[in-house]
C-alpha cells in the first residue's frame, strides 16, 4: 500500500467505512475535515473551498481518494460550487506533486442531463482529468451505495421493515446496488495494488440486470417473513410536491427527502452499472445478504 493515503469526506458515510478499513491495515492516513479532528487521521482543516489547506492535504501524499461532494440540494446552482470547483481546487493542489486521485463519482455522471447534481459530477470528472491528466486519474462510479450508517438509504429500509414500498419512478425501471463494504474492499485494493482498476469503472453488485422495485419488495419479504406491498407512484405525480419540497427546503433550511433534482434521476429510470467484469475482485454481497445485516444494524443503532 502507498505511504499516506489523503482523503476527501472521511466523516461521510463511505469516508467513515474506507477510514476503518485503512485504519486497521495500519496504513498512514491524512483527512480534510472543517468539524474537527478525526480519530486515526492526521487531520488538515479545510474544505474543498480552502486552497491553503487543500494544498497542505495534498503535499506528499502518494494517493487521494476524493469522497467529498454534495448529494443532495434544493438549489441546483449549489452543486456545481462543491462538486465541480471543489474537485477542480483539489486538482490543482494536486498537479505539483506525485499523487494520483480515485475519484469517487456517481454512476449519476453517465447521464448528466437528468439532473445538476448528475452533470456537477460528470463536469468534476472532467475538470479532474484536465488538470492532472488521464494517467493520473481513476474514476469510480458507483450505483445506490447502502449498509450500516446510511442515512440516504434510511427511508427505504424503513418502508420495507413496515411492509410497504412507494417506489417512485416508471414502470420497469431498473438499478444496480452496491454495499459499502464492497465499495470500500474495492478502494482498499486498488491502494494497496491487488487490484488494477480501469481508467473508468461502474462498480456493483454483479447482479445481471440489476434490481426492480418489485425485485427490493420481494427480497424484504422473504427476509423478515413479512409480505411487502408495493405502491407505484410515477414521476409526473410528483413534480409539484417536489417543487413545494424545495420551496419549503430553501425557506426553513431543512433537509427533505424530495428535491425537483433527484426527481428528475426518478424518472430516467434505467441505472444499471456496465462495464468489463474485474479478475480477481474483492467478494460482493448481494442485496439478499445485505438486507437483512443491514436492517439489523438499523435496529441495533436505535434507527428503526
Amino acid at each position: 500500500m502507498p505511504a499516506t493515503v489523503a482523503i476527501t469526506g472521511a466523516t461521510g458515510f463511505v469516508g467513515r467505512h474506507l477510514l476503518e478499513r485503512l485504519r486497521a491495515a495500519g496504513l498512514p492516513i491524512r483527512a480534510l475535515s472543517r468539524s474537527g479532528a478525526i480519530e486515526g487521521a492526521a487531520t488538515i482543516a479545510g474544505d474543498l473551498a480552502d486552497t491553503a489547506a487543500l494544498a497542505a492535504f495534498a503535499r506528499d501524499a502518494d494517493r487521494v481518494v476524493h469522497l467529498a461532494g454534495m448529494v443532495k440540494s434544493p438549489d441546483p446552482d449549489a452543486f456545481a460550487g462543491v462538486n465541480i470547483e471543489g474537485t477542480q481546487r483539489l486538482a490543482r493542489a494536486m498537479a505539483p506533486g506525485r499523487a494520483r486521485l480515485l475519484l469517487v463519482s456517481s454512476l449519476a455522471a453517465r447521464h448528466p442531463e437528468v439532473s445538476a447534481y448528475a452533470r456537477s459530477k460528470r463536469e468534476a470528472e472532467a475538470a479532474a482529468l484536465a488538470v492532472l491528466g488521464a494517467e493520473r486519474v481513476t474514476i469510480l462510479r458507483p450505483p445506490a451505495v447502502y449498509g450500516p450508517g446510511d442515512r440516504a438509504t434510511l427511508a427505504v429500509f424503513q418502508q420495507l421493515a413496515r411492509g410497504l414500498l412507494v417506489a417512485p419512478g416508471p414502470r420497469g425501471v431498473r438499478f444496480s446496488l452496491i454495499h459499502v463494504h464492497d465499495l470500500v474492499e474495492l478502494i482498499a485494493a486498488e491502494l494497496a495494488g491487488s487490484l488494477s482498476l480501469p481508467p473508468l469503472l461502474e462498480p456493483d453488485d454483479q447482479r445481471p440486470g440489476g434490481y426492480g422495485w418489485a425485485d427490493i419488495a420481494t427480497i424484504a419479504g422473504n427476509t423478515t417473513g413479512r409480505k411487502v406491498r408495493l405502491v407505484r407512484i410515477p414521476t409526473r405525480l410528483l413534480r409539484q410536491p417536489a417543487r413545494l419540497s424545495d420551496a419549503l427546503a430553501r425557506r426553513f433550511g431543512l433537509d427533505l427527502p424530495l428535491t425537483a433534482d433527484k426527481l428528475g434521476e426518478l424518472a430516467h429510470g434505467q441505472w444499471v452499472a456496465s462495464g468489463p467484469p474485474l479478475p480477481n475482485l474483492p467478494a460482493h454481497i448481494t442485496f439478499e445478504e445485505g438486507f437483512g445485516a443491514t436492517l439489523d444494524w438499523y435496529k441495533a443503532a436505535g434507527w428503526l
